[in-house]
């Protein structure tokens, strides 16, 4: 499921529930909403500290992929590294030798790097998420 989808799913549940409590709220009467809501509200900003704790602490790895390319040259895809990245490319890139591929529409992975549905005739550098200097050279 997409990100746009969840959020979208989330804020459809968000708005069914406020207009659920303003409801049951007017119902019950403001006395007893009061103390309900001072309840949930407490139920609620637990929840809440447990959610960001739980996605602060979560380790997530970029997926990284390369699919149905026809590549001529190379792909270099780097990511999470501590230090500094110098790439050095040597040679022209040469054309894919035979396009057997039809192009197709590929998305990244979950939060990640991806070349696909492509076919590339040169270098694809993709680099994320490292701690120093990315160089790139071309030498002849």
């Amino acid at each position: 499921m997409s990100g746009r989808t969840q959020k979208w799913i989330g804020i459809g549940a968000g708005v069914a529930i406020a207009v659920g409590l303003v409801c049951y709220f007017a119902a019950v009467g403001l006395d007893k909403a009061d103390k309900l809501a001072s309840v949930l509200g407490l139920l609620l900003s637990i929840a809440g500290f447990v959610m960001g704790w739980l996605g602060y602490t979560r380790e997530t790895t970029p997926g990284q992929s390369v699919q149905n390319a026809s590549v001529g040259g190379g792909i270099t895809q780097i990511s999470g590294t501590q230090g500094s990245v110098r790439i050095q490319r040597r040679g022209a890139p040469s054309a894919p030798s035979s396009p057997s591929l039809s192009p197709t529409a590929a998305g990244a992975p979950e939060s990640g790097q991806a070349v696909g549905g492509s076919f590339v005739g040169g270098h694809v550098e993709q680099v994320s998420d490292t701690g120093g200097d990315v160089h790139i050279e071309q030498e002849p």
